[in-house]
């Protein structure tokens, strides 16, 4: 996904695209921020923009083309020189598999022009894979970038803070959630905005909430609140919450309807 498919962060991907036309762009970056909010897309649009065959000059930056061969295998994860790593079932990254990454790395590309290493969850590296990498960190080859994705970056320790420069990526707003919702994920609008509207800024956190009627809880909402607002009798008020626990259903799942409601 080229960086002007991206939704929101413009100034953070302003300069990396910049970065990248000037040939400045750091040997390592530490993309941090909440969960779901397209650090990982952006990892993967700056090893499109580094790699891209038919670039495309943007004021004063550089974007992929998105329709090139390498763009396309990037697209598909399956380009040779684009190597994610991502907790295992463990839930951790072991040092054999940051092992396995950096002696790749100290190779020329195979067919790009730059070997991009994405490190998912990267506060998920057990102590001595992070020290593996902070080696590499020290020295890094010059034809490879490493991207270090979090959403805790403190997590990580603080020798590997100090050598990755740190993009910082903020909440969206509930328009740019439901832009993506309804682009990326067939959402119509109506369920889009709903969903925006509990996701505190975070596609992700939209997209997990997808097993509630959002539609429906906000329905159920309002006409509570109406409800409610109409009498001052407490009991007539107490007869209308009941509402919110009319259905017959797991005492989880009646909790998860009930707060998406509240």
């Amino acid at each position: 996904m080229p960086f002007r498919r991206i939704i929101g962060h413009r100034r953070l991907i302003s300069l990396v695209s910049r970065a990248i036309a000037r040939g400045t762009l750091p040997p390592a970056l530490l993309l941090a921020g909440p969960a779901g909010m397209g650090k990982r897309r952006t990892a993967l649009a700056i090893a499109q923009a580094i790699n891209c065959l038919q670039p495309i000059t943007t004021d004063g930056g550089i974007d992929a083309c998105g329709e090139c061969a390498s763009c396309r295998r990037i697209e598909r994860g399956v380009h040779p020189d684009v190597i994610v790593i991502e907790p295992g079932d463990s839930g951790t990254i072991k040092v054999e598999q940051v092992r396995d990454v950096i002696d790749r790395a100290g190779y020329r590309p195979f067919e790009g022009k730059r070997r991009a290493v994405i490190v998912d969850e990267a506060d998920a590296m057990v102590p001595a894979a992070q020290n593996a990498l902070l080696k590499t960190l020290e020295e890094p080859p010059s034809a490879s970038v490493f991207l270090l994705v979090s959403s805790m970056p403190d997590a990580l320790l603080p020798t590997v803070r100090s050598r990755t420069p740190r993009l910082r990526f903020g909440v969206l707003a509930p328009s740019e959630v439901t832009e993506a919702l309804i682009r990326d994920h067939e959402y119509d609008e109506a369920d889009a905005r709903a969903a925006a509207a509990d996701a505190d800024g975070s596609i992700g956190r939209a997209l997990e909430a997808r097993s509630v009627d959002l539609t429906d809880a906000r329905a159920l909402a309002q006409r509570l609140l109406e409800q409610t607002a109409r009498t001052s009798d407490p009991a007539r008020r107490i007869e209308s919450a009941k509402e919110l626990t009319a259905k017959k259903s797991s005492s989880a799942t009646e909790r998860d309807q009930m707060a998406v409601c509240l």
